[in-house]
């Protein structure tokens, strides 16, 4: 025999006003996700690994510049992941020689269809339509993978963007 308890309650008050209550529909995000480490580190001024920092702060980044209206055709939940090759030095501590890959999933407006008006509610500047794939990508590496690194420093004192070369993915 087996006994199941089914117990389902009201959602947290705290949840529900961070992800829907008193939202606009396109800033309405997720609950199913998070993030847990179970040790710190000297890595960073923030005691999280470098990957973490920067995945972090890519995902802030992406949300400043979708809020801001610089990259209006960004749509909210957008993901990040960041793997940093390392070397390990004899002492057993590691440094980090580069930015292999830097990944980001977003969700955007229709390319080359969709306009700005119809995007943003109340928006009453000049019309835009969304760019090209294409161009959307270069603008994400410009205005979000770069800047990003170009602030985020190792322990080192390296910016971060120093990692990032020709053949980062």
């Amino acid at each position: 025999t087996c006994e199941v308890l089914v117990r389902i309650n009201k959602q947290s008050p705290d949840i529900a006003g961070g992800v829907h209550v008193g939202k606009e529909d396109l800033d309405v995000g997720a609950v199913d996700q998070g993030i847990m480490f179970g040790y710190a580190t000297d890595e960073t001024e923030d005691c999280m690994p470098l990957t973490h920092s920067v995945a972090t702060k890519l995902g802030k980044t992406l949300t400043d510049v979708r809020k801001s209206g610089k990259l209006w055709w960004l749509r909210p939940d957008g993901k990040t992941q960041v793997t940093i090759e390392y070397v390990q030095r004899a002492d057993g501590s590691v440094e980090p020689q580069k930015i292999h890959t830097v990944v980001i999933s977003t969700q955007h407006a229709e390319p080359l269809k969709a306009t700005r008006s119809k995007e943003c509610a109340g928006y009453t500047g000049p019309e835009a339509t969304a760019p090209s794939m294409e161009e959307m990508n270069k603008l994400i590496t410009e205005e979000v993978v770069k800047s990003t690194l170009r602030e985020n420093k190792a322990k080192t004192e390296i910016s971060a963007i120093s990692l990032l070369g020709d053949l980062t993915h």
